[in-house]
């Protein structure tokens, strides 16, 4: 009975002794990188232990996960954690004299690490708009900037588990993801490289949206069974198909004065000398070829005149009119 009884004393000091910071509610958190990196490893060590201990008999109801020990985590507190990791990189980078390259890729791998289960946590709007405006904030770490606008782009070549939730989440916030997007484009002195990512990801905002606008619509629906079709924006613009509901046209027309908004500015990328910056005019350009084959576009003719350079106007003159 005595030996049982100094075992457990000893054991409970033992394991007192090695429980993680992290493990300790009660202790204030410094520096949430390192935070983080202490909750992987208690997990990397549970799943050390299950797999050590685990049986036939044992049950998945019992399974611990890893985003279960970020759920006292807040989105603000996730982002402060990005900032310490960008920190972190670029320390590392200049002890180990990596060039500029190989720290950006060090701060992405970071960011990542911590935002990985940041889209399961979130429950409130206000925390998804709080990542978009993480996006637009000119006073936030570009690298960070950079990651959530890349994030936002579906058909990324490999997605991650917070791409994948950060789509879904920002789909529900639209106006305030196309505000922020826009005034990314919007900016003269905008960091060229963020102003990309910018213009790319409103393309695909657009491109989704109307995908999504006309495949629900019941009339579009009928007439790709019948022709044996599938459903293109680009039906919205061609008299000899059927209009549909007047639901989807007051989407299709709200969805045509953003996009409008945004070949204003991408125009104003191309032909204004005062905010002209070389790389962003290229992909400014290329994204109204984008636009022009792939969406509904009213004044097709002048858009045609300014991809091939007929115009040269530096007056913000609407591309599309007015939208019906």
């Amino acid at each position: 009975m005595f030996i049982d009884l100094v075992i457990a004393v000893v054991f409970f000091a033992v394991s007192q002794t090695n429980t993680s910071p992290s493990e300790n509610p009660n202790q204030p958190i410094r520096n949430y990188w390192e935070h983080i990196q202490g909750l992987i490893q208690q997990f990397d060590e549970i799943r050390v232990t299950d797999v050590s201990t685990k049986s036939k008999y044992s049950q998945t109801a019992n399974k611990k996960y890893p985003f279960d020990l970020f759920r006292s985590l807040t989105p603000r507190e996730l982002i402060r954690a990005c900032r310490e990791s960008i920190k972190s990189a670029r320390e590392e980078g200049k002890q180990k004299n990596w060039n500029e390259e190989e720290i950006s890729l060090k701060c992405e791998e970071n960011i990542a690490y911590v935002l990985e289960y940041c889209g399961i946590l979130i429950d409130k709007s206000s925390e998804v708009d709080y990542l978009i405006y993480s996006m637009g904030e000119e006073q936030e770490e570009p690298d960070l900037r950079l990651f959530l606008l890349n994030q936002c782009i579906p058909d990324r070549k490999s997605k991650s588990l917070f791409s994948i939730h950060l789509q879904m989440l920002i789909n529900n916030r639209k106006d305030e993801y196309f505000k922020t997007l826009l005034t990314i484009v919007k900016r003269v002195n905008e960091k060229p490289q963020i102003q990309i990512a910018g213009i790319d990801a409103l393309y695909s905002f657009f491109l989704e949206q109307y995908q999504k606008c006309t495949e629900k619509d019941p009339i579009y629906q009928a007439y790709a069974v019948e022709k044996h079709e599938k459903i293109n924006p680009l039906w919205i613009e061609n008299p000899q198909i059927p209009k549909p509901l007047d639901s989807t046209q007051m989407e299709i027309s709200k969805l045509n004065r953003q996009l409008n908004d945004f070949i204003v500015q991408l125009e104003l990328k191309i032909t204004d000398k005062r905010q002209t910056n070389e790389v962003v005019a290229k992909k400014s350009k290329e994204v109204l070829e984008k636009i022009y084959n792939n969406l509904p576009v009213q004044e097709k003719e002048r858009l045609k005149a300014l991809l091939s350079g007929s115009v040269s106007t530096t007056q913000q003159k609407p591309a599309n009119g007015n939208t019906s």
